[in-house]
């Protein structure tokens, strides 16, 4: 992956991508030994780094840094308003990895990377596990007017409106941000995990070699995974199903990756579909690192857009009396409950099904009856969440 160096363009508006000024021409790097690769630790600097006076920051022949210094270090607070005149919600950076650009339309730099910026947002909206956020900062404080920082332009939603580009924008009006964030050098590109941890860092997409967008989401994806693998598997039982709820999830639930993460704590929350009565439909799939099958299916009520229900056939997974998938009998259950079983509907027509009710949410047991129609076997155990009603 390599970073484009500093343009023209940044010295025709007296500033460059760096608040120091450099010499160095847009999209060319002149180092062999540039710093132009995505970044997860600190590196020992080649003998060829410099240093500018004042600072501790090694850099190639062309400027940019060779480390970033909030690498694995919690991302500083972030604050203020949109590029569309809403205030910033931290929450939008809470439970998900995030990509976060820092750029500036006064940076030759970061016009030529805006294009491959665009590609990078359309492919992160596919994503529901990994958000996007800019910032547009200025230079430094000492060029921060309007004219300074947005040009021609007048603004970033004017800059947008020209350019046909839409992604979320949060304004560096006063380099502050920059500042806290201790960027070096714009374009920047940090990585951020649901934990607000930095675990990542670039600058410039516009002169890699070979697909700059694929290739930083492949970074992007490989620190993911590693991150995954580090994280403990959730205890066997632990996270079980009843009438309260399933994992921790309990009561009206949002049907998104960070509240569905969040009660799912030590599992991977897969995207995928299920098809029921001809129509199919996304779903997010918890999953243990060590299991190939999926310990809980949850499925959305779109007319909500809540969680409808939480769903499992997975043997690991425990009911309210530690029944478990494949091994519970029906005949075990008290006969209180089992008076409440009914013969299923639909797709569930060759089903036992058991329904309790339980301050406003329902736990089904789902048992296939043997040939012999004595006894029946437990295959599925479900949760709905209050207000939401489950199928016949």
């Amino acid at each position: 992956m390599i970073r484009p160096l500093l343009s023209a363009a940044c010295l025709a508006v007296l500033a460059a991508c760096t608040p120091a000024s450099d010499t160095a021409e847009h999209g060319v790097s002149t180092d062999p030994d540039g710093a132009t690769g995505f970044i997860t630790s600190h590196l020992v600097p080649p003998e060829s780094a410099t240093f500018r006076d004042g600072e501790s920051v090694a850099r190639d022949a062309d400027g940019r840094p060779y480390s970033y210094a909030l690498l694995g270090q919690p991302l500083p607070a972030l604050s203020g308003q949109m590029a569309d005149g809403s205030m910033f919600d931290p929450a939008v950076l809470a439970g998900r990895w995030t990509v976060i650009d820092v750029w500036g339309i006064w940076c030759g730099d970061c016009m030529a990377d805006a294009p491959y910026v665009a590609a990078l947002v359309t492919a992160i909206e596919q994503d529901p596990d990994l958000g996007f956020l800019s910032i547009h900062t200025p230079a430094n404080p000492n060029r921060a007017t309007p004219e300074d920082m947005y040009g021609k332009y007048g603004s970033v939603a004017a800059y947008f409106a020209a350019k046909g580009y839409a992604y979320p924008t949060l304004l560096d009006e006063d380099a502050s941000l920059r500042a806290a964030l201790q960027i070096s050098w714009t374009p920047s590109y940090l990585l951020v995990d649901p934990q607000g941890v930095v675990r990542g860092f670039r600058t410039d997409l516009s002169v890699a070699e070979g697909e700059p967008v694929k290739d930083f989401l492949k970074d992007v994806a490989a620190v993911k995974a590693q991150a995954a693998a580090a994280e403990p598997a959730a205890p066997v039982g632990a996270s079980g199903i009843g009438p309260d709820g399933a994992g921790r999830l309990s009561g009206a639930t949002p049907f998104n990756t960070n509240a569905i993460r969040a009660a799912f704590p030590g599992y991977e929350i897969v995207p995928g579909q299920m098809t029921a009565e001809g129509e199919t439909y996304p779903v997010f799939h918890a999953v243990r690192a060590a299991d190939a099958a999926p310990a809980f299916t949850i499925e959305p009520d779109w007319s909500r857009g809540q969680v409808y229900r939480v769903s499992t056939d997975n043997p690991a997974i425990a009911g309210p009396d530690g029944e478990q998938v494949g091994a519970f009998r029906l005949s075990q259950l008290d006969a209180a409950a089992r008076a409440l079983c009914m013969p299923g509907a639909d797709e569930a027509s060759n089903l036992l099904v058991c329904t309790e009710a339980h301050d406003g949410a329902l736990f089904q047991r789902l048992f296939t009856p043997d040939e012999n129609a004595t006894d029946a076997t437990l295959t599925g155990m479900a949760y709905y969440p209050p207000e939401a009603e489950p199928a016949d």
